[in-house]
């Protein structure tokens, strides 16, 4: 496997967990920022690879939490963004495996 393949494979495990974190959140929080995460997803569905998806995370500029912002009724912070963030590449990275 090469570097590249790996260093892949590792941003997809950080977006896995985060998926996973996000998933388990009471319900009630889950709601208050679906349609963020939902938002989000619509974004990155422009990304109809793999690789893009990759390189439009490690865009440099924090674009993915103004979309997410701009769906949410208060700020929950850098830390939660960011889980947010990943949470739906992750659920983008499933869509294209899946086909």
């Amino acid at each position: 496997m090469s570097k590249e393949d790996r260093f892949k494979e590792c941003t997809c495990s950080v977006w896995r967990q985060s998926y996973e974190a996000y998933d388990r959140c009471p319900s009630d929080r889950r709601d208050a920022v679906r349609s963020a995460v939902d938002a989000l997803v619509v974004e990155l569905r422009r990304c109809v690879s793999e690789d893009e998806l990759h390189s439009r995370y490690w865009e440099v500029g924090d674009w993915s939490a103004d979309v997410l912002q701009k769906h949410l009724r208060s700020d929950p912070g850098a830390e939660a963004l960011l889980e947010l963030e990943e949470a739906a590449f992750w659920l983008r990275f499933q869509e294209l495996a899946r086909g």
